[in-house]
């Protein structure tokens, strides 16, 4: 069954890295499905010469309008963006993101056939995930086109798989009943390279979502080809 690599490059790359980077990834032999999230500045570049869907880090929970800095769905979708990362813990820690600005923006994402990829659960604890989703979800009534990324902080591999199984599992079920729907779950929460395939094993996750070393060609190149 095949995979999803999702790649958060966060703020790295400078533009002379950004086609030989784009070049590397296109030769990548893979059955699984990659989305890249570059800086803003280089979706054109992806769009127009990546061979993978291109997905955005952030996007504005306003639809047009006076908001200087901001990029809107309806721009990202324009340019031909397909996906955008919403509520990722560092926007929630550096600007102060809320869950209820997070659930504007992921309306604002279905609005426009942008599949967001929502991130959640920071905290590792599934009572927090659940509560959180109640308000991330609100007005919310179709689930098939959202990704979950459930991205634990304070969860590591030092905890046993089983534990983590367990948190999945519950979060699975959870969206599964409630939506009637099967839920697309991946992983985040500083995954390494080492544990990705222990994590692909899990049932109920049908992917990943790698920081910061996704940026990083020559890394990247060597984690996917490692996935079973």
């Amino acid at each position: 069954m095949k995979k999803l690599i999702v790649l958060n490059h966060k703020m790295n790359l400078e533009y002379d890295e950004v086609v030989p980077y784009i070049n590397k990834l296109n030769e990548v032999n893979t059955s699984n499905n990659i989305i890249v999230c570059p800086s803003n500045i280089y979706l054109s570049d992806f769009i127009n010469y990546s061979n993978w869907g291109v997905g955005a880090q952030n996007i504005s929970e306003f639809s047009n309008g006076n908001y200087t800095g901001e990029v809107s769905s309806l721009q990202l979708k324009s340019l031909g963006v397909e996906y955008s990362i919403v509520g990722h813990y560092e926007r929630k820690k550096y600007f102060h993101e809320t869950n209820y600005s997070i659930n504007k923006k992921l309306i604002e994402c279905l609005n426009s056939n942008i599949s967001p990829i929502l991130c959640f659960g920071e905290t590792g604890n599934v009572e927090d995930a659940l509560d959180d989703l109640e308000v991330l979800l609100k007005d919310i009534d179709n689930i098939d086109f959202i990704i979950f990324a459930y991205e634990p902080l304070k969860v590591s591999m030092q905890e046993s798989v089983s534990d983590i199984e367990i948190q999945i599992k519950e979060i699975y079920n959870y969206l599964k009943d409630k939506y009637n729907s099967t839920p697309n779950l991946i992983y985040g929460g500083g995954v390494s390279q080492k544990d990705i395939n222990t994590l692909l094993e899990i049932n109920e996750l049908n992917g990943i979502m790698i920081g910061k070393i996704s940026a990083n060609i020559d890394k990247i190149e060597k984690i996917i080809k490692g996935i079973n």
